[in-house]
């Protein structure tokens, strides 16, 4: 037997959710870099950004299950 988890109403959710967090993540750089904050924090939002753009590309949202 096999079940699916998430489906296409997921994937749509999925890419929903990354592009939210996508435009959050490059709000938060933008804001960053015109403040001159520190190397440490302009290099967390930039992973931050890569990460949100990675979730748009490779969603991580659907659960196979075999039994």
């Amino acid at each position: 037997m096999s079940m699916r988890i998430g489906g296409e109403d997921g994937a749509r959710w999925a890419k929903h959710i990354a592009g939210i967090h996508l435009k959050i993540d490059s709000g938060r750089l933008a804001a960053d870099v015109q403040a001159g904050a520190d190397e440490r924090t302009i290099a967390a939002d930039k992973e931050a950004l890569r990460e949100s753009r990675r979730d748009i590309v490779y969603p991580r949202h659907l659960v196979d299950v075999t039994v």
